[in-house]
């Protein structure tokens, strides 16, 4: 399942008609008029033809495997499109738009303060593994919501939020032919009206809401935190509160999380990236003076972050497994990468370090037991790899055109192992 070609064959591609086109693997790459299903963006990813299968780029969670390019394949089942799918044949139905940041920001606040996570006190907030566990301050949980275990309690929910919506922004949804919800990340339709809100399915425990809050506070999209006992053997355990893949429902995206307003930092300051906005949450409480921006994953929202974090000094702070899986220390190295060009590409005089320790995983629990954080540069950084790690580093400079300086150029030959 493959979207790529080769470079020379790109002269020939463009000359193929649309039948022919389609006859390459039998899929479409995705545009600005028909973006991808799961993320949302009109880049990178791929549909089949008769789309019953998306190649999604950036999100994994939910997929049905991995295609040769590295994509993650979702099968949506087969759409209720009339007789056999023409090169030129429309959906019978447009495609849900997400909603507007404003009706987003909204309905998640009502979700939060419908159902917080204070509710399910005993499974969410106490105990190792809750909340305050975290390092977080007891009126910072009001931050975060639940989801109830079971499709009948979310049902209710998703109705009581649905008429929220459609009493507090009866101009949006008096436009809508379905209910007011729709558009909002993670609600769906569930049969001719019924609203419902995340999968189908019971859980055994509630679900954590974490918000994705954008550059002025407001919440863009909500991430959900499993508890163990629900945790497929193999599967992550942070998830998009999204439903692409449900009739009516949208993708989320993959948004960055800010714990403050860039508006009111000035340019020169030091920003500190990391993993997860929960982490990130847990940081500034930790640490009131840092100003933290969160990715959702080591590999998502690249581009995104660095735009966000262009004016500002930056440490990045990466879980600690960067020293042992390769694919982290890729991801690392992609992101030094980008973030060096963008620097010389807008002539800023400010400085990238990465934030090390030793003997936690994420920052925050460095943090929180008190260990010492250092920094590197970049060439102190590279010296302290091990040999494999070095190499994914070498490999993913090239990759994205960043030319190192002369001190990491010697420094490398110097080790002769290219």
């Amino acid at each position: 399942m493959s979207l790529s070609y080769s470079h020379s064959d790109k002269s020939t591609v463009s000359n193929l008609s649309k039948r022919q086109l389609l006859a390459i693997n039998g899929f479409r790459r995705v545009t600005r008029y028909r973006r991808c299903r799961v993320c949302g963006k009109p880049d990178w990813c791929g549909y089949r033809a008769d789309e019953q299968i998306s190649i999604c780029m950036r999100i994994s969670d939910g997929s049905n495997g991995t295609s040769r390019n590295g994509g993650h394949i979702y099968h949506h089942g087969r759409l209720s499109l009339p007789g056999s799918i023409g090169l030129d044949r429309k959906p019978t139905t447009l495609p849900i738009k997400i909603a507007p940041i404003e009706i987003r920001n909204a309905a998640y606040n009502e979700l939060i303060r419908r159902s917080p996570a204070l509710k399910y006190r005993s499974q969410l907030v106490d105990g190792p593994n809750g909340l305050l566990s975290r390092g977080l301050e007891e009126l910072e949980l009001l931050n975060y919501g639940a989801l109830p275990p079971t499709k009948e309690e979310r049902a209710s929910l998703a109705n009581a939020l649905n008429k929220f919506v459609t009493v507090t922004f009866p101009q949006y949804a008096i436009r809508k032919t379905h209910a007011g919800i729709f558009g909002v990340p993670g609600f769906w339709q569930d049969g001719p009206t019924a609203v419902q809100l995340w999968k189908p399915r019971d859980y055994n425990m509630p679900l954590l809401v974490i918000p994705y809050r954008d550059e002025l506070g407001r919440i863009q999209a909500c991430q959900l935190q499993l508890q163990p006992d629900d945790i497929p053997t193999n599967k992550k355990k942070y998830r998009w509160l999204a439903s692409p893949l449900e009739s009516c429902g949208v993708s989320s995206g993959t948004p960055i999380h800010f714990t403050f307003k860039p508006a009111t930092l000035p340019p020169g300051q030091t920003v500190v990236i990391t993993e997860g906005a929960l982490k990130a949450d847990a940081l500034v409480s930790l640490r009131p003076k840092a100003h933290v921006v969160a990715m959702s994953g080591v590999s998502c929202s690249h581009a995104e972050i660095i735009a966000a974090v262009r004016p500002y000094n930056v440490l990045i702070a990466f879980d600690a497994d960067y020293k042992t899986n390769p694919a982290v220390t890729r991801q690392l190295a992609r992101l030094i990468a980008v973030r060096e060009r963008d620097v010389a590409a807008h002539h800023i005089k400010t400085s990238t370090r990465i934030v090390t320790w030793v003997g936690c995983k994420g920052i925050d629990d460095a943090v929180r037991a008190n260990i010492c954080l250092k920094t590197m540069t970049i060439l102190q950084w590279i010296s302290a790899l091990e040999e494999r790690l070095l190499r994914e580093t070498w490999t993913a400079f090239g990759q994205f055109q960043y030319s190192p300086t002369p001190s990491i150029k010697a420094w490398v030959r110097n080790k002769s192992i290219f």
